[in-house]
């Protein structure tokens, strides 16, 4: 990673040929050091950029967090017109404005541009062309098994962790795969094979029938101590060895889950990122109270499962990081939107209780 200072309020970071590192402080840190020497601008040139996952999603959203709460604002340069969608997609347009030139972003900052500024190579292409969503203005829901409510995500937005109300977390879930003949490729095909059935009893997915692939809704019916919620997800990115969930308006949280898998010496490790806010200040309160606490059994047991699946001890870690504590009080609107809220109003519309409630609830004891 080559960082130029342009003057001595900005800097220009080449960014990987393969964004893919959910890791943002070797970036902030070569490029906005704290104190006297602190640069506010970062002007970050895609030019190299080849292959862009969830994961690099991620880092953005995170590098930009901790930027602005140094004062500091970020910028993109020789964005094509592919991670352009993606930037749309995932909501990070609306942070990160992008230039089509470095000479554009060091206009619109008042810096003259040098001879002696070094101009990394454009990438010859974008690899990832195929493994993202198409961007939508909203989402429309496929037809579902009859058991699945199928509520709350037709006609909604995707919003990812620049729209949410709550404070922004980062939940990093791994398993540790004991067997060195089990790859990375095959966890991940495993993962997406098995899904629905690696969940717990409260928590029913109904992935469409394209599978995980981009652009596919996946419908979640769950069963919470608040009542009972209807919602999904849009797969916005799928490969070989990661996949991530995006959240439609209403949806509890207002982020993204990636389920990743890579090769650490000798052994695969299966990694669960979730970078999300609270979606609304009535989800704010249920995450603080004990849907945090939930959020981590349901991933953490979705591990268990797939270790069992793979046939190796579910060797797991989790690492909750707050990653931004401010709220975003102009987001308190989301409410409207409130999925469970919807849920619960739309139980007397249906005419059927809840099928096994109870039996559900008895998974939180």
């Amino acid at each position: 990673m080559n960082v130029q200072k342009l003057s001595d309020d900005a800097c220009l970071v080449d960014m990987p040929t393969k964004l893919t590192d959910p890791d943002e402080q070797p970036l902030l840190n070569a490029c906005a050091p704290s104190g006297r020497d602190q640069m506010h601008h970062i002007i970050l040139d895609f030019g190299p950029v080849e292959h862009f996952n969830g994961l690099g999603a991620s880092m953005l959203v995170k590098l930009d967090a901790l930027a602005r709460n140094r004062g500091q604002m970020v910028m993109a340069s020789r964005v094509n017109n592919h991670y352009n969608e993606v930037l749309t997609l995932t909501g990070l347009d609306q942070r990160i404005k992008t230039h089509a030139r470095i000479e554009d972003a060091l206009s619109a900052l008042g810096i003259e541009a040098s001879d002696d500024i070094q101009i990394s190579p454009l990438a010859s292409s974008s690899g990832d062309s195929s493994n993202w969503a198409s961007p939508v203005a909203k989402l429309k829901a496929p037809p579902f098994p009859p058991e699945a409510w199928n509520r709350n995500v037709n006609g909604r937005r995707a919003v990812g962790p620049v729209n949410g109300f709550g404070q922004l977390w980062q939940k990093l879930y791994r398993l540790r795969v004991s067997d060195p003949s089990i790859t990375p490729e095959q966890a991940i095909l495993v993962m997406k094979e098995n899904f629905p059935s690696l969940q717990p009893e409260f928590n029913r997915f109904y992935p469409s029938a394209a599978g995980i692939q981009p652009g596919e809704i996946v419908a979640i019916d769950s069963s919470t101590p608040g009542g009972p919620v209807s919602t999904g997800v849009m797969v916005l990115y799928a490969d070989e060895v990661s996949f991530t969930f995006i959240t439609p308006q209403g949806h509890p949280e207002s982020g993204w889950v990636t389920f990743s898998s890579y090769r650490s010496g000798d052994r695969t490790v299966v990694q669960i990122l979730g970078l999300a806010r609270a979606n609304d200040p009535v989800y704010e309160a249920a995450f603080r109270a004990v849907g945090s606490k939930i959020q981590i059994k349901i991933w953490t047991h979705v591990l268990t499962s797939l270790a069992n699946h793979l046939g190796v001890p579910p060797d797991i870690s989790v690492e909750p990081t707050c990653v931004d504590r401010r709220m975003q009080w102009s987001e308190a609107k989301n409410v409207w939107y409130n999925a469970q809220i919807r849920t619960l109003l739309y139980i007397p519309m249906r005419g059927l209780g809840w099928p096994q409630r109870r039996r559900r609830r008895r998974a939180y004891a």
